[in-house]
């Protein structure tokens, strides 16, 4: 219990994220969640559990045509506040190359107070205004999409 609040999701299905559209990514599958504070597609501090936090996400993206850029955000809403991106990978360029998959990846460490909220957001811009799939995650995939993050003990 010394690094709780913890908890790991993943995605039953497939999403289709628009192009050059910042979406709200969904996890509807828990691998664990020991304070019941993960709902909603996303993570909201338990009362009782401010501090530091860990944050990690990964997704497999796979597009209908090369991706030009891909960006992958943490948004942290304040209790009682607007969301706002507190943490993003580099832009992933891929624009002159040729490129249909890629594992976008973020891990990050933010300062939670009671009622604060992190989800996943991705943006993308696809050629021929194609469409990004994150994909689901199963035995099949080594859960190639997944969520997760913990408070750190002592601090």
């Amino acid at each position: 219990t010394i690094n709780t609040p913890a908890f790991a999701v993943t995605k039953s299905a497939d999403q289709t994220v628009s192009d050059n559209t910042l979406t709200l990514i969904t996890f509807d599958t828990e691998d664990f969640d020991t304070d019941a504070s993960f709902a909603s597609n996303k993570f909201t501090c338990p009362s009782d559990k401010p501090g530091i936090y860990v944050f990690h996400v990964e997704l497999f993206c796979q597009a209908s045509e090369d991706i030009g850029t891909l960006e992958l955000d943490f948004y942290k809403t304040p209790s009682g506040g607007s969301a706002a991106n507190v943490a993003a990978t580099e832009l992933f360029d891929a624009s002159s190359l040729t490129v249909t998959a890629y594992m976008a990846r973020i891990s990050h460490i933010e300062k939670m107070a009671a009622g604060d909220a992190m989800e996943v957001r991705i943006k993308s811009d696809i050629a021929n205004n194609g469409d990004l799939n994150v994909n689901q995650s199963n035995a099949s995939s080594d859960n190639r999409t997944r969520f997760h993050g913990f408070r750190l003990a002592g601090l």
